[in-house]
């Protein structure tokens, strides 16, 4: 299986996020994913926030990069968020706001596929130049896309 996340992601899962703190953006796009996976919108609720009791997922960079498994779907879904906003209080790893957050929601089964996927997520997004660009889009869909797809 060829885990490169572009793949998976659609016009469909990118979005122009409008909430001013964490739990307004993350609660967008976990709508969004129950919408895409068809799963219960409280699991992916539940799973989510479990993981950011974990570890924050804000890698740094104006990055964050939510990422759960779950039952019940046959592959992967990549929502892409640009913030409208700096999410200052998401809790980077390098304290700094977050402006774009990548949000996988993957199958349980296959971990090696699993980690594969978040590799080429993470190997694609630690680019700062792709962050910017995104961030210039002003929540453009199109070019969203377009840039996601033209970097793959």
């Amino acid at each position: 299986m060829n885990n490169d996340f572009a793949q998976f992601v659609t016009k469909e899962s990118i979005m122009s996020l409008s909430g001013r703190n964490k739990l307004e953006v993350m609660d967008q796009l976990i709508t969004r994913a129950a919408e895409l996976t068809k799963l219960d919108r409280d699991v992916i609720f539940r799973l989510i926030w479990k993981r950011e009791q974990m570890m924050t997922t804000g890698v740094g960079g104006k990055l964050a990069l939510p990422h759960i498994r779950v039952n019940d779907i046959l592959h992967p879904f990549v929502l892409v968020g640009v913030c409208e906003n700096p999410i200052s209080d998401y809790q980077g790893q390098d304290d700094q706001p977050v402006r774009v957050i990548v949000f996988t929601v993957a199958p349980d089964e296959n971990q090696e596929a699993y980690l594969q996927l978040l590799s080429s997520i993470s190997r694609r997004f630690r680019n700062p130049e792709l962050i910017e660009k995104l961030i210039e889009t002003d929540g453009n869909i199109d070019q969203i896309d377009a840039l996601i797809h033209a970097e793959a």
